[in-house]
């Protein structure tokens, strides 16, 4: 019996598959790979329901085949499209929703405030796939890159520099799921969010909690350190609580990454349209430390 080989034998079958989306997610203060059980779940093609799970690959890359349903209802979205242009790319037919949470436990397949592990802020996206007659374009061009934010746990240098707090709102002081918070550097006049320099960013949870981890651009001046730090910190909160206990990922904010594969809105650093910017909480602290912010001066009515 001779030995097979190119020559001798017929190809029979053949698998490909096409990317529809990948991402892959990013430890927002260290710029490396994001760690821990993350997961990926597509809830919808544009308002078409499409529950799947994203296949994890290394390096925390998460990808979505375009087949079966995922490839019809792609198909079904751009001739929807081409029948009529969107007025926005948040009104896209196309494009690709999901939400991405931390499981301390896989075998709890679905998001529980029990089971999430707190190490990042859970996400919540919208993203516009390429595509040709509802074919996503090959190679990686709908690869996008995303960052997470920290959760309350965190694992924190010893030396780091960092702010701790917990939002609320109104008589009752109720906990602000999903805020978002800047820290600026105070200039000399009056605080200005728009004119001074930004430092820092974060996530809060849904219990309301953040923590913003701040880098070496916090500290300026000399080779000495400076004996303590002035900030801005900046509290957007969403323009009602919409919170629900049952479903508590249903109210994070969709946040629409478009086409690009990387940007302020992937980053996270671009508070949501709809969130309100409330006024500066002035915070000393000294470098090297962690800060619990008092919870008084983070009360909004």
């Amino acid at each position: 019996m001779s030995m097979l080989t190119l020559e001798n034998t017929v190809q029979v079958a053949s698998v490909g598959h096409r990317l529809a989306m990948g991402v892959q997610w990013i430890d927002a203060p260290s710029g490396l790979t994001a760690g821990g059980h993350w997961t990926s779940d597509l809830d919808a093609i544009g308002a078409r329901p499409c529950p799947l799970r994203f296949d994890l690959h290394p390096q925390c890359r998460h990808a979505l085949r375009a087949a079966g349903r995922l490839a019809r209802l792609l198909r079904i979205a751009a001739a929807d499209k081409a029948a009529a242009p969107p007025a926005s790319v948040d009104a896209d037919p196309t494009n690709v929703v999901l939400r991405a949470y931390g499981r301390a436990s896989t075998r709890i397949e679905r998001y529980t405030t029990g089971n999430d592990p707190r190490r990042y802020v859970p996400r919540r996206l919208s993203l516009t796939p390429v595509q040709a007659d509802g074919v996503p374009a090959a190679g990686v061009a709908n690869v996008r890159t995303a960052w997470l934010w920290p959760g309350s746990t965190y694992p924190l240098a010893g030396h780091a520099t960092a702010l701790r707090g917990r939002v609320r709102r109104g008589a009752a002081a109720q906990p602000v799921a999903w805020t978002r918070v800047i820290v600026t550097r105070p200039g000399a006049g009056a605080p200005d969010f728009a004119a001074e320099p930004r430092l820092g960013h974060a996530h809060g949870d849904d219990r309301g909690e953040f923590l913003l981890a701040l880098g070496g651009a916090a500290v300026t001046g000399a080779a000495a350190l400076p004996a303590t730090i002035k900030l801005h910190v900046w509290v957007f909160l969403p323009p009602a609580d919409l919170f629900d206990p049952g479903d508590p990922l249903a109210s994070l904010p969709l946040e629409t990454g478009g086409t690009d594969a990387i940007s302020d809105v992937l980053r996270g650093t671009q508070p949501p349209a709809t969130y309100l910017r409330q006024g500066a909480v002035e915070v000393t602290l000294a470098p090297g430390t962690t800060v619990t912010l008092d919870e008084a001066d983070l009360l909004f009515v």
